[in-house]
């Protein structure tokens, strides 16, 4: 009798420990997940928007027309975008509609972890008060959100892509109308989601709505399959690197791209004498065969190399307002490959570069990116080495840097090392091609350090070679001389 109620104790136990050990390692209870509450004081009245599919970056224009349903003023406006989407935002703005289109600041408010939703927040230059309505606009820029179907062709093929996305907006407010427009690069569009008394296609336009009455974060899904016969470009890499020299007036500038064609693959081997015969129906492929480059109307001593060398194929066009550097790589560009290659320029640092009087400091202007038309860049790091002696240096960006590193560069017969600047950015697209201005001080008894650290260079060089001129020179071991004096 005592060994039955003993096991019973033992097994009750057991029971217990067990869990014990399950509640204390459920990932349930170990993760907590966050919900954000969105205040509900703005109904959507009306949303028009333009997603455009022209090119692989994929750019939505949403027009808003909102109202102040609540009893307080307000000037915060929220929007929402599921985790997967806000992933692949590039760039996002907002701006008055009425009036004259000012810039209105917008910002992410955190992360709802329930509903894996990123929310924004629009922010008003004055209150909204109950009953007001307000007219703004917001355009978002998409990476990565289109892929090739079918993934392979053959070399000689028209190439065809998908876009899935929202017939609605996913929206946290109400919407009493709505209306969504696909902009498409032309007319051939395979299908498309939606019947007739939902879309209507004219031209290259497909159109869902307009639709009433819609609850907030209502979703239906999108999908359109369309011809488009460009290259698909992705820039995994591109460093820019800036010299300056106020010694000699100059901006060296030379820029590493690292390419790679993400459109559909071939699915034979590549045939180089079907490639040379079939030139009059490349324009209806998607390889690239040159990529032309936009550099400074004054730019001189250009050059154009890759990891084998020196490339001579392309071809250079000065114009009045910019000069043409148009690349054309050593092998045709398919789907899945990748090229690699670096310019480089020279040209006068007063184009760039300019001396503040009032304030005593220097002003360096430059675009972030440039020449990434229709392109995404996975990563962008720009160096900027500036004079040595350069100090109180100061980075302004009218978007927000991943990191901002400050740091030395020594070149020769440096003594301090020159300033340098190190700016990174990832998920870069053609918006991003903004001036950056950089501004320091420099002193103008700094254009003395490198000649004078140069003389004292040489100068300590003689002296060390007449000292060594000096000193007597004897291989091996002198004999005493065996012979008398007599």
């Amino acid at each position: 009798m005592q060994s039955a109620s003993l096991r019973i104790w033992l097994g009750a136990l057991l029971v217990l420990c067990c869990a014990f050990i399950t509640s204390a390692t459920s990932p349930t209870n170990s993760i907590s997940k966050t919900t954000i509450p969105i205040p509900t004081h703005f109904q959507n009245i009306k949303v028009l928007r333009i997603i455009d599919l022209r090119t692989p970056i994929v750019h939505e224009d949403i027009g808003f027309r909102a109202k102040n349903i609540g009893n307080q003023p307000v000037n915060e406006y929220y929007l929402t975008f599921k985790a997967q989407d806000e992933e692949n935002i590039a760039s996002i703005n907002a701006f008055l509609r009425q009036g004259p289109k000012t810039a209105l600041s917008i910002e992410q408010a955190g992360f709802d972890s329930e509903k894996e939703l990123q929310l924004y927040k629009v922010t008003f230059d004055s209150p909204l008060q109950p009953d007001e309505e307000i007219r703004f606009g917001v355009k978002v820029a998409y990476t990565n959100v289109i892929e090739p179907l079918p993934k392979k062709l053959p070399q000689i093929s028209r190439q065809h892509l998908i876009f899935n996305g929202n017939v609605y907006l996913f929206s946290p407010y109400n919407t009493e109308e709505i209306k969504t427009t696909l902009q498409l690069p032309n007319e051939k569009i395979l299908s498309y989601t939606g019947n007739d008394e939902i879309v209507v296609k004219t031209g290259n336009k497909i159109i869902y709505g307009p639709f009433q009455n819609i609850p907030a974060e209502s979703y239906n899904i999108l999908s359109c399959h369309y011809e488009y016969l460009k290259p698909v470009l992705t820039l995994t890499s591109l460093r820019r690197d800036f010299q300056l020299s106020h010694w000699g007036g100059n901006l060296a500038v030379e820029e590493h791209f690292a390419l790679r064609h993400d459109g559909a693959k071939m699915e034979e081997p590549f045939n180089r004498a079907k490639y040379q015969l079939s030139r009059s129906v490349h324009a209806q492929t998607n390889v690239l065969q040159h990529l032309p480059l936009e550099l400074p109307a004054h730019a001189r001593d250009i050059y154009y190399r890759d990891d084998i060398g020196n490339v001579s194929t392309s071809a250079l066009t000065y114009g009045p307002s910019a000069t043409i550097l148009d690349i054309k790589p050593r092998y045709p560009l398919y789907g899945g490959w990748n090229y690699t290659w670096f310019h480089g320029y020279n040209i006068d640092l007063g184009y760039f570069a300019r001396y503040s009087k009032k304030s005593g400091v220097y002003i360096l202007n430059f675009k972030f990116v440039e020449n990434v038309i229709d392109m995404a860049v996975e990563k962008v790091e720009v160096n900027v080495i500036l004079p040595e002696g350069a100090k109180n240096v100061k980075v302004n960006a009218p978007f927000k840097l991943d990191s901002i590193e400050h740091t030395k560069h020594f070149t020769n017969f440096d003594t301090t090392g020159h300033y340098k600047v190190v700016l990174k950015k990832f998920n870069v697209i053609n918006e991003h091609s903004q001036p950056i201005q950089i501004t320091y001080e420099y002193s103008s008894i700094r254009y003395l350090q490198k000649p004078l650290a140069a003389s004292v260079g040489f100068f300590a060089l003689f002296i060390f070679s007449i000292i060594i001129s000096k000193l007597p020179v004897v291989i091996g071991q002198q004999k005493k001389s065996l012979l008398k004096e007599e």
